[in-house]
């Protein structure tokens, strides 16, 4: 690779997943190559294997930088939350997630696939930001909830987390899905994201 900048790595890394991200939106995560990503940044396809082996580590930087934008956002509510009762926090934690539709789309249906065919290098990379979300996350409950223990901030954590990874299918329905459900008998979860999240962080800041 031609030297540049660690600023202009940068920014070709970020195109790259930019790409991905406008292909995930369309197509299936299946359908999505190297090759169709490289057709949406400004500079040659060979290239990009300097910064990513196959099109699973580009998903899974793409899902490392969803986590990383919830994180900030979390770690922004974290510094007002102060004095926030249930329901406010429950809303105001609910608009943080609504807002992540690409993160909980590929935790529900593809997380499994970009683990297995990704370097352990890159996975350590993701996991270290998902435990700063963690951390983020803990710091809302810490703030809002000063009288729970750090036993309690955890079963909030843990609870919450993977109720996120089923959240998406609830909310956002494929024409067969609604087909199939109309067809066995199966009454349709009308809700949206925001208030399925609503919902669950209110329950368990509520739960005793």
């Amino acid at each position: 690779m031609p030297r540049i900048t660690q600023e202009e790595s940068e920014a070709r890394r970020e195109e790259i997943v930019d790409s991905c991200e406008r292909l995930y939106a369309s197509l299936s995560y299946r359908d999505i190559t190297m090759t169709q990503i490289a057709a949406g940044v400004s500079f040659g396809r060979a290239n990009m294997y300097n910064y990513f082996r196959c099109a699973d580590e580009v998903l899974l930087a793409l899902l490392q930088r969803e986590h990383a934008r919830w994180a900030a956002a979390l770690e922004e509510l974290a510094d007002r939350c102060a004095g926030m009762g249930d329901a406010e926090l429950a809303q105001a934690l609910a608009h943080t997630v609504e807002q992540r539709t690409t993160m909980l789309k590929m935790l529900a249906m593809n997380l499994y696939d970009m683990e297995q065919n990704s370097r352990l290098e890159r996975l350590v990379e993701f996991k270290r930001t998902y435990a700063q979300t963690l951390a983020a996350l803990r710091s809302v409950i810490r703030t809002a909830k000063p009288a729970w223990g750090e036993e309690r901030v955890s079963a909030f954590v843990f609870a919450f987390m993977p109720f996120l990874h089923g959240a998406y299918p609830y909310a956002h329905h494929t024409g067969k899905q609604e087909e199939v459900m109309r067809e066995a008998g199966v009454d349709a979860y009308s809700q949206g994201l925001f208030e399925i999240v609503r919902s669950c962080v209110f329950s368990l800041l509520q739960g005793e």
